[in-house]
């Protein structure tokens, strides 16, 4: 079972943040966890003062969270149910807020919304979300707030994509046991990765075997349902392609509810020469996107798991 007893939900009072509060409450709710709202107030926004006078919220205003009216069946406790605490602060950077704030508190989980901009709109504006993946310590789960499945309604599928690497085998781990807690089904994702050479190296372009290669890669991905999951609910897919864009294809095509991933947790030049597919599936799939790091806390036990680089 994940061990989750504190889930921390920054909130900017925005529709993206109360759906992620409504996952949130799922899952404290089902784990007996304390939630925790934190709202970062920067005097440099133009929202400041009515973060200020609107924050920390009423229990009316809670309840009314808690119960939308969307027309969604959605199973969610009812406020009595839950322990909230809400907390604001100032800070000119929210992401830095809330990484040091999760940090410091030791929280288990970070639900947060993404608003999943996109070209120069999210080049001038950032990503809150993305750098709260990237640095925080634990485990992230962000929402959209047109999410494909709303909070309390049935997961039914859940994607893990699969490199082989340790990262992607303790993102498996917590896929196992969030397929426990909503009663899903597992499906396993390899990208056969497509090299391409520019004509300008004066190369002649690399040849791969890729339907021996996805052959090979699914009875390996095969291998590992039976050895590390054990029961029938799993599929298993190789696919040749760019992987963030074979992800979010296939969480269209099969309508996929929660995807489970891992991200090394790139950062400086580094990320800007490599990029990350965690990031590209957290800013683009419609659905919520449950991130793990193997230098971290992690919520289950796993012999995935490594000493943070500060302890290393």
């Amino acid at each position: 079972m994940l061990s989750i007893q504190r889930i921390l939900v920054p909130t900017d009072l925005s529709g993206c943040a109360d759906e992620a509060l409504r996952h949130a409450a799922f899952l404290a709710d089902w784990h007996d966890a304390e939630l925790h709202l934190l709202n970062v107030a920067a005097r440099h926004m133009h929202a400041y003062d009515a973060m200020k006078e609107g924050f920390p919220l009423n229990d009316a205003a809670l309840a009314s969270l808690l119960r939308p009216d969307n027309g969604a069946e959605q199973h969610l406790p009812a406020l009595d149910d839950l322990t909230i605490e809400q907390h604001q602060i100032e800070h000119a950077s929210p992401a830095v807020a809330i990484r040091d704030y999760a940090d410091e508190h030791d929280f288990d989980l970070v639900v947060m919304g993404t608003h999943g901009r996109r070209g120069t709109n999210r080049l001038l504006m950032g990503s809150v979300a993305e750098d709260v993946v990237r640095t925080v310590h634990c485990p992230t789960l962000t929402v959209r707030e047109e999410a494909a499945v709303p909070a309390g309604q049935a997961v039914r599928r859940i994607l893990v994509p699969i490199d082989f690497s340790t990262s992607s085998r303790l993102a498996l781990d917590h896929a196992k046991e969030l397929a426990m807690t909503y009663g899903a089904e597992i499906h396993l994702l390899h990208v056969v990765e497509e090299i391409a050479m520019p004509a300008a190296y004066g190369m002649e372009p690399i040849s791969f075997a890729v339907p021996d290669i996805i052959q090979s890669s699914e009875k390996a991905l095969a291998e590992m349902a039976e050895q590390d999951i054990g029961y029938e609910h799993v599929q298993v897919k190789s696919v040749a392609g760019y992987p963030a864009t074979s992800i979010l294809d296939y969480i269209d095509e099969n309508e996929v509810d929660l995807v489970t991933i891992a991200t090394h947790g790139r950062t400086g030049l580094d990320r800007l020469l490599l990029g990350s597919v965690a990031e590209k599936v957290v800013r683009r799939a419609a659905c919520p996107v449950f991130t793990v790091k193997t230098y971290g806390k992690a919520l289950v036990a796993s012999e995935y798991t490594q000493p943070s680089r500060s302890e290393a």
